[in-house]
């Protein structure tokens, strides 16, 4: 291997160790050696380079976490991609109006992530926190980061996560719907009970950046869908063009 191949390998491990660790609150070497599948002794290697960049932390346990420095740059995620003083007022207007949980969510590689939510103001609630990751794959928010995406890329979605003919078949038919609608609704996919909207985000070139997702107990939400979709959708293009 040249050297050129040789750090451009060593790049991508440290990327896989990166993406290991925002998934969980902390995790020990052989985790990331099972998750990333990088053998344990170069995982120690590169841990040491992440934790004197101060992007890793090792914790008293011998397990490491995000670093100082990985907080630094989420905050300059929000300066420059997502812009916290316009997205959170909108998301929080919305949990108010409709008592239910609010959240923006994009898309990271064949995962969705949830990078700002308000929670509902009901006793009984759903939980979506920031940070938290699904397989693109089903749900209204995957549906409707997927629509957006070319047939190559959204093709790629599935084949990494080895999805059946039958779900396949099924996404694409909801993708379809979700673009003639505007909006994607799904029932107890990700989370048993849970019933959700989503609504697409676009930039001011017109590119899909994420998307405005509410979040209910099915109890709750189904006799007032018409209202909920709507509240939604209103939030979406009202955030539409002020994303950066």
């Amino acid at each position: 291997m040249n050297v050129r191949k040789e750090a451009e390998s060593q790049t991508a491990r440290v990327l896989w160790i990166l993406s290991a660790l925002a998934k969980v609150p902390q995790a020990s070497v052989r985790e990331l050696s099972t998750e990333t599948g990088i053998p344990v002794s170069s995982v120690y290697r590169l841990l040491d380079h992440l934790v004197f960049s101060g992007f890793v932390h090792k914790t008293s346990s011998g397990h490491y976490g995000a670093g100082a420095a990985a907080v630094q740059l989420a905050e300059r995620y929000w300066d420059s991609s997502l812009d916290s003083g316009t997205v959170t007022p909108y998301l929080r207007q919305l949990a108010q109006d409709t008592g239910e949980l609010a959240a923006f969510i994009v898309a990271h590689g064949a995962e969705s992530v949830c990078v700002e939510s308000i929670d509902s103001s009901q006793l009984l609630r759903c939980s979506y926190t920031v940070g938290t990751t699904q397989p693109l794959t089903l749900g209204a928010s995957a549906t409707m980061l997927l629509t957006y995406m070319s047939a190559e890329q959204r093709a790629a979605v599935l084949d990494f996560h080895e999805v059946d003919d039958a779900t396949r078949q099924y996404v694409n038919s909801a993708c379809a719907t979700a673009r003639a609608s505007g909006y994607a609704v799904s029932l107890s996919q990700v989370e048993e009970g849970v019933w959700t909207v989503s609504a697409p985000v676009t930039d001011i070139d017109g590119d899909v950046q994420g998307v405005v997702s509410l979040m209910a107990p099915a109890h709750r939400s189904l006799e007032r869908q018409a209202e909920l979709i709507q509240q939604t959708c209103k939030t979406a293009l009202s955030l539409s063009g002020g994303i950066k």
